[in-house]
């Protein structure tokens, strides 16, 4: 924990209660300054949170990739189809699923590098290895080479994905730091629209193309942009810390600036003062840390098993397989759209209503829809004719379902798990918390192929369905709200939990 000031005079103003953190949380997380008033966030810093969603984006138009592309690659059209043979259920599990477990061994071993290269030439290694991967994809021809080219852009996408929210924090203040923090879910929602609307208007090589093309704007422009002050400041590159300051924060004074330097230097202080070599398995030596662990994960397991990685994954021949009037990829587009214009809204509200009433009301408010879409498939499951009557009600039940999830399932676990350890704690916290988060979204997707041509549709959604309502029970019952505290008042819930 870092060093705590009281009643301190600076420059005539008195601070209260600061308590300092390290290099790998937010800037100032915990700081309350009386009487201070909060400066609106310059177009800059705007302009750089909006240019670091790049790598995001890349990583919702990949995680929806199969959803468009499913139908080219089982078609026995040898104009559309880019494989010498038509791929098998199989052959699907495989490419939804082995990109996942490579993706693990990126979000477990290529964050640290963050810490030696910085956070702007490692998210720029990053994406340049991502490009490269997405040239293979481009014109692989089977499906060994496409697995391996997921399995290339997944690693190093999951790479980026663990830092650029430390990149986003390190940016920010207390006060706006929820809000640019919900753009991480909001992006990846546009990467999800992006690929559902150009995959099926092009053949196989022409969408792919197009998003990795998305590449060639961070790789050019990014340059321009700042590396993270917290990083700099750590490194001793004071100069250069105050530059970027000035850039991101321009409509502050000359004295403002200087406060947020002695923050800073106090942040890194106590990071360094931190003895400890902390890894995944010291996390389970005190109390707070182990239910730190358990009770992140809650929320983001209830996110992954209501089948939201599954649904969108394979959403158009989910709808396909529903027989609507609708086409699958025109849902799609529909869902896309109602999850981008809810995670907004989301993220305008969460400060005010609460993480945990929103994970509730979200969690339940997901599970019924998913119950009356399994109803759904078990009557086309047994030829029912009252199918014929209701054509009309998967996308109803559809768009219910990723209007509630996008409510609260959707944006917010991610931004408890950044809220509730410790900096010392925070990295390896995290790397253990996306390696189980990874196993659970490797066993759905790589499954729920086979165990819906198996068992039937109808299954695997009331499967989901049951989830949110058992996940609701458990967010109710364990995880406490973490609304306008610092990190001091939620280790001290965590303690007496």
């Amino acid at each position: 924990m870092g060093k705590q000031l009281n009643n301190v005079e600076k420059n005539g103003e008195k601070l209260q209660e600061v308590t300092y953190v390290g290099l790998e949380t937010e800037c100032a997380h915990s700081l309350k300054v009386e009487g201070a008033v909060p400066r609106a966030d310059t177009p800059f810093l705007y302009l750089t949170v909006f240019m670091i969603q790049i790598p995001i984006l890349l990583s919702g138009a990949h995680t929806v990739w199969t959803s468009p592309i499913i139908p080219t690659i089982i078609s026995n059209d040898a104009k559309i189809n880019p494989l010498s043979q038509p791929a098998t259920t199989v052959d699907i599990s495989m490419i939804a699923g082995i990109p996942h477990l490579a993706a693990l061994a990126g979000t477990l071993t290529l964050p640290k590098l963050s810490d030696v290269l910085g956070r702007k030439r490692f998210l720029q290694l990053m994406i340049l290895n991502v490009l490269l991967g997405s040239i293979l994809l481009t014109f692989s021809t089977s499906v060994t080479m496409i697995i391996i080219s997921k399995c290339i852009i997944g690693i190093f996408l999951s790479g980026s994905f663990a830092i650029v929210p430390i990149y986003i924090t390190e940016l920010c203040e207390d006060h706006n730091r929820a809000k640019f923090g919900c753009f991480l879910g909001l992006f990846h929602q546009i990467g999800h629209f992006y690929s559902f609307i150009i995959g099926p208007l092009f053949s196989y090589k022409v969408f792919n193309l197009f998003i990795t093309f998305l590449t060639v704007p961070f790789l050019v422009f990014f340059i321009f942009f700042p590396e993270s002050p917290v990083y700099l400041f750590s490194k001793g590159r004071k100069d250069e810390c105050r530059t970027a300051l000035n850039r991101l924060r321009s409509n502050k004074t000359t004295n403002e600036i200087n406060r947020d330097i002695e923050i800073l230097e106090a942040n890194v202080k106590s990071k360094q003062n931190t003895k400890s070599n902390v890894t995944i398995f010291t996390l389970f030596k005190t109390k707070e840390t182990r239910i730190g662990l358990l009770l992140a994960i809650l929320p983001l397991a209830v996110q992954h098993l209501s089948g939201v990685a599954v649904i969108m994954s394979f959403l158009a021949p989910f709808f396909n397989s529903a027989g609507t009037s609708v086409s699958g990829h025109k849902v799609a587009v529909i869902v896309s759209i109602v999850k981008i214009s809810s995670f907004i809204f989301t993220s305008s509200v969460v400060e005010r209503v609460g993480r945990k009433r929103m994970l509730l009301f979200s969690s339940v408010g997901t599970g019924i829809p998913l119950f009356f879409l399994g109803c759904f498939f078990y009557l086309k499951h047994v030829n029912s004719p009252l199918i014929h009557q209701f054509q009309w009600l998967p996308i109803v039940l559809m768009l219910s379902y990723v209007l509630m999830n996008s409510m609260g399932l959707g944006p917010i676990p991610m931004a408890i798990m950044h809220e509730i350890f410790t900096p010392e704690n925070r990295a390896a916290a995290g790397s253990f918390i996306m390696t189980v988060v990874g196993l659970i979204v490797l066993s759905l997707t790589s499954s729920y192929p086979i165990v819906a041509a198996t068992i039937g549709t109808h299954w695997a959604v009331w499967l989901f369905s049951f989830s949110c309502f058992a996940g609701s029970i458990l967010i109710y019952k364990f995880l406490p709200e973490t609304k306008g505290k610092s990190l001091k008042e939620i280790q001290e819930i965590l303690h007496n939990f």
